[in-house]
């Protein structure tokens, strides 16, 4: 089975190589921090525990994404975090396969034209 950090890898990586007009528009979040001392410092600059793996922007909306294994499951603050993005009217998607992200990144673009 695919770790959750292949995966992403993999997904950002055919998204940087497929769609170079859209570069910098899928964006990793840096959710965990070195040790104790940054973790403080990143959550004093606006750490949000919880937050998406990756934001994707495109056509004037932000669409969260978060990698997750086949079992792998949500932590109560991702699920936390999921409610309040969603009822501030962002799209929150959980991937677990290639298959799933190259789907959604197609049917964003198209979309988008």
């Amino acid at each position: 089975m695919q770790s959750e950090i292949a995966l992403q890898s993999q997904c950002f990586l055919y998204h940087w190589n497929s769609y170079p007009e859209q570069r910098g528009l899928l964006c990793y979040n840096l959710n965990n921090s070195a040790n104790k001392i940054q973790g403080n410092i990143n959550r004093s600059l606006g750490l949000i525990r919880g937050r998406s793996d990756m934001v994707y922007y495109i056509k004037g909306r932000a669409i969260m994404l978060e990698f997750k294994t086949e079992v792998g499951i949500q932590s109560s603050e991702q699920k936390e975090w999921q409610s309040t993005i969603e009822a501030a009217g962002f799209p929150y998607h959980i991937i677990r396969s290639f298959e799933q992200f190259k789907e959604l990144i197609e049917n964003e673009s198209i979309n988008s034209m």
